[in-house]
């Protein structure tokens, strides 16, 4: 199993970025009738708040795991 490198967590966290500033300005309406074009697009019971908690959860792994590559001497980034 290979590992994700920096800079794929670098372009999901510009995707998660994006994906949370379009829900933002989403009713809860328009959210549910385009959901299923985001990245949890599969998670059929998912509501806005909750979609946007776990975005924030994602951006909060997906840094926390870049800060872990700049550490380790040597990744390839």
């Amino acid at each position: 199993m290979s590992e994700v490198t920096r800079s794929q967590l670098i372009e999901m966290n510009k995707l998660h970025r994006k994906e949370l500033r379009q829900i933002e300005k989403m009713s809860e309406r328009q959210f549910q009738a385009f959901k299923k074009n985001f990245s949890f697009g599969m998670l059929e019971n998912i509501t806005k708040a909750e979609a946007h908690s776990l975005l924030m959860s994602m951006l909060t792994v997906n840094l926390k795991l870049q800060s872990e590559k700049e550490e380790v001497p040597g990744e390839n980034q």
